[in-house]
């Protein structure tokens, strides 16, 4: 086989893989599987999120048995992922994405993005950076109206806050 050949044929095989990476996420965080969620992440993972940001895969695993504790139920989805290889180890992407958590029984949508790099590591591709950006974070009660609002990053029990994300805010 040709080179140029054999290299696409990878391209699309690291692209099928970090795909499924993306996708293995949400089953992991809403199932609470710590060991399948660690196994995500690069040893010195980053995570930047709305807890702040979290170094080292431990950590990152600690933040979220932290945060699955304030949750019922939780369902997390991709969308869509864009994904550029940088080298034979590393990419970027951006992964869309929602959320449905429930909270103190109330159930939240939230509407984000995931800026990612990601690194080959000990024979898998792994979460490296972990960049959270928020659209909206509302109950559904506020979907309404919420949308069309700046604050409309609405945590129960924390201030409102501007969104990270969207055209308004520029």
């Amino acid at each position: 086989m040709d080179s140029e050949l054999a290299q696409r044929i990878r391209a699309l095989e690291v692209r099928d893989e970090i795909a499924r990476l993306v996708a293995r996420y949400g089953p992991a965080v809403d199932d609470h599987d710590y060991e399948a969620l660690a196994d995500l992440y690069t040893s010195d993972a980053v995570f930047d999120t709305v807890g702040g940001r979290i170094v080292g895969r431990d950590g990152v695993i600690d933040y979220y048995r932290f945060r699955a504790a304030e949750f019922g139920a939780t369902y997390h989805f991709p969308h869509s992922i864009e994904l550029y290889l940088d080298g034979p180890t590393d990419a970027h992407g951006v992964v869309c994405a929602h959320a449905e958590l429930s909270i103190d029984g109330e159930t939240h949508v939230v509407a984000l993005r995931y800026e990612d790099t990601y690194r080959h590591e000990d024979g898998a591709w792994r979460f490296h950076v972990r960049h959270v950006k928020l659209l909206y974070v509302l109950s559904v009660d506020d979907l309404g109206a919420g949308l069309a609002q700046r604050d409309r990053v609405r945590w129960p029990g924390r201030p409102r806050a501007d969104a990270s994300l969207g055209s308004d805010l520029g």
